[in-house]
């Protein structure tokens, strides 16, 4: 969703929409603001509650399907936060965030668009910790990894939150650069019932040939013995099930 936003609205529009949605009240908008905020903004908000409870739903009815909610590009906290509300009351979830803090990486040539730009999206890892503490998370269930995926994802890291799976992985990534080490990463952290998001699976005019649908369709063919089930789509995101090796 973020991607979507930010490729579609130039930076002053953006600032002007953070305006009238955290600020301006309802009776000083115009019909133009009103649709915005109450029916544009709000669609987008209701496309990911509808996908994580689609996910609670599931882990529930599917259970114990437990280990970690991994988020792989964390921004402002918003999505780990939703994430954090749809599941702190049916599951017992260590929640890790990696992201550099340090916004995008430098666009290699596959990723080049207008709306990206290295350093775009960053957030700092304080502010991401605070944002979650002040919603209710507990300090011990929170960890962050912070550096670019291409050097921060080692074995070491695997090695050391091992034999612990994940029951939720979030590719937030934007990038097909940064999508790939992601997924080759991951393998060890799959179970029956490992629900992986796919935030900007639209991205780039929703071209299967790049983006984090170009990632995932060249992991399929590295990896023809894993098996995955179809799950939920919104109009932005696309959600996939393991359901073991063949």
């Amino acid at each position: 969703m973020k991607a979507f936003v930010k490729q579609h609205f130039p930076e002053k529009v953006l600032n002007a929409l953070r305006w009238i949605l955290r600020i301006r009240p309802l009776w000083l908008m115009s019909r133009r603001e009103r649709w915005i905020r109450e029916e544009y903004w709000q669609f987008g908000q209701d496309q990911r509650r509808f996908l994580f409870m689609s996910i609670a739903r599931f882990l529930h009815i599917n259970r114990p399907i437990s280990g970690y909610y991994f988020e792989f590009g964390c921004n402002e906290a918003n999505t780990m936060r939703m994430a954090w509300d749809h599941f702190r009351y049916l599951f017992d979830l260590t929640y890790v965030g990696f992201d550099s803090f340090e916004g995008l990486p430098q666009i290699t040539p596959i990723d080049r668009q207008e709306v990206w730009e290295k350093g775009k999206l960053a957030y700092s890892e304080q502010l991401f910790l605070k944002r979650l503490i002040e919603h209710g998370f507990p300090s011990t269930k929170i960890r962050t990894v912070k550096g670019f995926y291409d050097s921060s994802l080692t074995p070491a890291l695997r090695d050391k939150l091992l034999p612990k799976k994940a029951a939720v992985i979030y590719v937030d990534c934007d990038l097909y650069a940064s999508t790939v080490p992601v997924l080759d990463w991951i393998v060890d952290f799959l179970q029956p019932g490992t629900v992986i998001v796919f935030d900007d699976w639209y991205c780039f005019h929703g071209d299967p040939q790049r983006g984090e649908q170009l990632a995932w369709n060249e992991f399929r063919q590295r990896h023809p013995e894993l098996r995955f089930s179809e799950f939920v789509r919104t109009n932005e995101a696309a959600s996939f099930i393991y359901v073991g090796r063949k």
